[in-house]
């Protein structure tokens, strides 16, 4: 069975002053399940994870393509897909709760608009027109990089909305010491979330400090194989198609069938 996907080209954000292109994946017979509702993922960075003439990288994840066969092979349950575009040369800022020099430039944060944008506009509407399921746990957040930062930082701070995240290669260097202050701050949240956290092996620099958040995270949430899930893939770089080959394993974290 094929998946749906839908585009809304133009979707407003007051929080942003702007418009977002939004790509919306409906899970194989939804059409068909009118009564049925679906946990939802929601993933920034909508350039790279469909098509390989819009990646940056010329490299796309496939999310389309490795979701629909997670869900046809019952390895998943039927989720509903929904993509973010990034801002483009607002992308750091975006995705960055706090301030930085980062190469010489003055990054002035908007991660607080970006997760307004995210949890009182987006999320709303996304609830409103399609079949989804409004518990938390059932709502997840999901990016790489500065994408998989983001996604911590939203979901510890919009947990009643956002109940699981899945962080890949997260930018833990933009401001290790915040990201520990916050995980203390928002301890209480923690414990309830669900979260994947990877990063592989030949990263250079963009790995710095993911290892040292993941036994933060582990010992603040209390070791609970179930609720958090910390994976190293030695051979992985910082890349496009190092996250395409390995999101089958966060996916099936998050809403996987049987996983015993």
């Amino acid at each position: 069975m094929s998946a749906h996907l839908l585009t809304i080209e133009n979707f407003f954000s007051s929080a942003l002053n702007g418009t977002r292109k939004i790509s919306i994946l409906l899970p194989p017979g939804y059409a068909a399940e009118t009564k049925h509702n679906y946990p939802v993922l929601y993933v920034h960075d909508a350039q790279n994870l469909f098509d390989d003439s819009e990646s940056y990288s010329g490299q796309a994840w496939h999310l389309d393509r490795i979701v629909t066969d997670l869900i046809n092979t019952g390895q998943i349950e039927p989720i509903i897909l929904v993509a973010i575009d990034h801002g483009g040369i607002e992308r750091l800022a975006e995705f960055a709760h706090q301030d930085r020099i980062h190469k010489g430039q003055d990054i002035r944060a908007l991660g607080d608009c970006y997760e307004a944008f995210l949890a009182d506009e987006l999320k709303p509407c996304i609830d409103r027109i399609f079949h989804t399921r409004r518990a938390a746990r059932a709502n997840a957040l999901m990016g790489s990089s500065m994408g998989g930062l983001v996604s911590l930082n939203i979901a510890l701070r919009r947990s009643r909305q956002f109940g699981a995240v899945a962080a890949l290669s997260p930018s833990c260097w933009w401001n290790p010491a915040a990201l520990k202050a916050d995980l203390r701050r928002y301890q209480n949240e923690l414990s309830g979330l669900k979260i994947w956290l990877d990063m592989g092996g030949h990263e250079g620099c963009y790995g710095d400090e993911v290892e040292e958040i993941a036994a933060h995270i582990a010992e603040l949430s209390g070791n609970d194989e179930d609720m958090f899930r910390y994976c190293l893939d030695p051979e992985a770089d910082h890349s496009e198609a190092a996250w395409r080959d390995r999101v089958h394993l966060p996916l099936k974290f998050l809403f996987g069938v049987n996983k015993k």
